[in-house]
């Protein structure tokens, strides 16, 4: 998901605030308080999926953009009338500036997760928490956005955090730079008043310096556009989340700052070159907004669109004291009080949405998010101003004992922030893991079944016995019979559950040296009786690969040497794929397949078992993207026919699996905030069931056997449970749990009438 971060600098002639050896006052600047709020409220539509606003990322570049004038400008002018750049001083501003806010929204989160999430939750949030107070959101959210399994999870309702991270890892490198160019200018300038004192000489001073930090400023840009370029290609997941790919979009702005003065004339010519800058400015960012999306190899060039708009608007004010076209449009009074709001509710919204769908476990409607976005807009006003203002002007700073810190108070800020939220986020875990603990609660037995859920005993038969002893019936599907029966009647969540919630989502099957999905490996890993002649071969994506326990479990016990080609996010059907969070080609997948192919055609294996997740957004071919359903439904069925024509010739026996039920919410989630089981029973997802009965369809039409497991998490009427007995089904809302996959392995083995 693709967040901005609110410049964190006000446009306002007292943005500066009143600390001692502060910057004079800078004009203000209604144009960029409106483009302010131009971008958070394109953000804010593209969070809940408004209209055609699939660019409303791009907001994220105006900000930085805007954050780099305003920052640098602000430097510029102390080192012009002061002759020096005070660190203490700029990192408290930025402190009173940021910090409160930022520090309300974490503790609020953490606290909200706490009461109404359950611990799991609560955990990973206050993990999320730290980072984002320590200004390292970017590097956290990064690994895991690499991570594939990560992805079928919630997102973090402080995912936002990472542009903030971004932002100010810049400005712990950029006002140094400006000091360095600032000290090696310093003799010159004390040899140029000594030679000649002339207004003359020191403006060219000041002419060198600006060359200085423009030549400075410019190797930082170019380096962190060709960074950008490149890595956007070979690792988007870094590309969006590093600083140093970010760094040229702040510098563009700064450059912005430092090449043009606001004292300029003031003529018919100024006017013009200011009319046409903002008209093409907004022209750009409009077009970035509803042209871009998630196709868009992002940030990349493409981000230079919306960064240079905002950089024409900004500079076309500085040009232009004047109202332009695009200045009016920008300063009429809704979006004055927008871009006046727009830090907080940047803070705000992303929780409010993510929280609320975190505790309904699922999607919201659309009168939800009306709601939501307005409980957004009211809290930002609020934090605006009851915190920001206070904190920004000094009214916080007025007390004797602050006052006579200096800027050492404000700078206190930060140790304080990390403090308060560290502190919350024990009390927060601590809270939320006592209040799980309700005394112990058994498993489920075969006791909480009526009668007619047991198992059906043979008849009496007047036969001698056999003289083998048969095994007892297999006590899994009455199990699950009698789970559901106990979520019906609303029974308490078993107190040690397999796997631990915390640790739900590490519940995941070993693939040893053939994770085909993370690296390029192309070979085969035997598992099983791997001195065995007779072979069980497995294709599919990551819902071939959840079976492994299970198909371990079988070839163990009857004798078979197993194999298991399955790549996380390829389906099985013969046809290109999106990439994860993106609607790129799935490239990658296109090699498995041949790879997954060539290696069923070596081994011919005795039994092959195909099993994938159903796809149904869109696929890839030839011509093009495809999205419509029904030119998707057939393109999908046809790789599944392309598929079967491969591998039924030279496999003995071939059978599909179909695909286990999906649910709408997390699991972890569900079981750790509830103390009773109703709540985290669910009904199938109706558009897996879909893509699941097209499989089916072109297994029947090629006459391949299928097997339906649906009855190991549903009921007849397809009331489907999270928890047999005491283990958890699901470790996310689509892949098996390796625990239950290794317990399916018996019943999955006698289906297949292996034993």
């Amino acid at each position: 998901m693709r967040l901005l971060v609110v410049s964190t600098e006000s446009t306002t002639g007292s943005s500066t605030g009143s600390t001692p050896g502060t910057a004079t006052s800078s004009r203000h600047r209604p144009d960029i308080q409106g483009l302010r709020a131009i971008a958070v409220l394109a953000v804010v539509a593209l969070h809940v999926g408004f209209g055609s606003l699939t660019g409303g990322f791009v907001g994220v570049d105006v900000f930085f953009a805007i954050s780099g004038f305003l920052i640098t400008q602000q430097l510029i002018r102390q080192v012009r009338t002061e002759g020096r750049v005070s660190l203490l001083g700029f990192y408290a501003r930025r402190a009173r500036r940021i910090l409160p806010a930022a520090t309300l929204v974490l503790l609020a989160t953490v606290v909200y997760a706490a009461l109404f999430l359950g611990f799991v939750r609560t955990r990973v949030i206050a993990l999320d928490a730290l980072w984002s107070a320590a200004f390292a959101a970017n590097f956290r959210f990064a690994s895991l956005e690499t991570d594939y399994f990560s992805a079928a999870l919630p997102p973090s309702p402080l995912q936002h955090f990472w542009s903030l991270a971004v932002e100010e890892q810049f400005y712990l490198v950029w006002p140094l730079v400006i000091l360095g160019c600032v000290w090696a200018i310093r003799k010159r300038r004390q040899a140029a008043e000594t030679t000649s004192g002339s207004p003359e000489g020191l403006d060219r001073l000041d002419l060198r310096r600006r060359r200085a930090l423009v030549i400075a400023l410019g190797v930082v840009i170019v380096a962190s556009l060709l960074a950008s370029a490149v890595l956007t290609r070979t690792s988007p997941e870094a590309a969006y989340f590093s600083p140093f790919t970010r760094g040229w979009e702040l510098g563009l702005g700064a450059i912005a700052a430092i090449a043009f003065r606001d004292d300029g004339p003031q003529d018919a010519t100024a006017r013009w070159r200011a009319q046409i800058l903002s008209a093409f400015g907004m022209f750009f960012i409009v077009c970035a907004c509803l042209q871009f999306n998630d196709a868009t190899p992002f940030p990349g060039t493409p981000a230079l669109v919306p960064v240079l708009g905002s950089v024409f608007i900004i500079v076309a004010g500085t040009l232009w004291h004047g109202p332009t076209v695009v200045g009016r449009l920008l300063s009429v009074k809704p979006l004055q009080v927008v871009g006046n709001w727009s830090y907080s509710l940047y803070l705000w919204h992303f929780p409010v949405l993510v929280l609320a769908e975190l505790q309904l476990g699922r999607e919201l409607r659309w009168w939800e998010q009306v709601l939501l976005v307005a409980l957004a807009f009211a809290l930002a006003g609020l934090s605006y101003h009851f915190v920001e203002e206070p904190f920004r002007r000094g009214v916080m700073w007025r007390r004797p004992l602050l006052s006579r810190a200096g800027a050492l108070g404000p700078v206190a800020l930060y140790p304080l922030s990390i403090t308060l939220v560290a502190v919350t986020c024990f009390g927060a875990n601590t809270y939320a893991t006592g209040t799980a603990r309700d005394g112990y609660q058994p498993a489920i037995t075969l006791a909480e079944a009526d009668s007619s859920d047991q198992p059906e005993r043979p008849a009496a038969s007047s036969a001698p016995p056999a003289a083998k002893v048969e095994e007892p019936p297999d006590p899994l599907p009455a199990l699950l019979k009698a789970s559901v029966l106990a979520a019906r009647k609303n029974q308490p969540i078993p107190t040690n559950l397999e796997p631990g919630l915390t640790h739900l989502s590490d519940d995941v099957e070993t693939v040893g040296e053939c994770n085909y999905y993370s690296t390029n490996v192309r070979k085969l890993c035997p598992r099983g009786d791997t001195d065995s002649e007779k072979t069980i071969v497995v294709i599919g994506d990551s819902h071939a690969r959840h079976w492994t326990p299970a198909v371990e479990e079988i070839a163990e016990r009857a004798g078979y040497r197993a194999y298991m080609l399955a790549m996380p996010q390829c389906t099985v059907s013969l046809v290109t794929p999106d990439k994860i969070d993106s609607t790129d080609p799935m490239t990658s997948c296109d090699d498995f397949h041949d790879f997954m192919l060539a290696s069923v055609k070596k081994l011919r294996p005795d039994l092959l078992l195909i099993s994938s997740r159903p796809i149904g957004a869109a696929y890839h071919d030839s011509s093009g993207r495809h999205t419509d359903r029904q030119v998707v439904r057939r393109g999908v069925y046809r790789g599944y026919e392309r598929l079967l024509a491969h591998v039924k010739p030279v496999a003995k026996r071939t059978v599909w699996l179909r695909d286990v039920p999906a649910l709408e919410f997390d699991p972890a989630t569900c079981l750790s905030s509830n103390k009773t089981l109703s709540p985290c029973t669910y009904k199938p997802l109706a558009s897996q069931q879909d893509g699941a009965d097209l499989q089916m369809q072109a297994a029947r039409a090629a006459h391949v056997p299928t097997i339906d497991l649906d009855d190991m998490f549903c009921d007849s009427v397809k009331i489907c449970t999270t928890v047999v007995g005491d283990t958890v089904t699901h470790r996310d809302s689509h892949h098996l749990t390796a625990t239950y996959s290794r317990e399916l392995g018996r019943t999955l083995g006698e289906r297949l009438k292996i034993w």
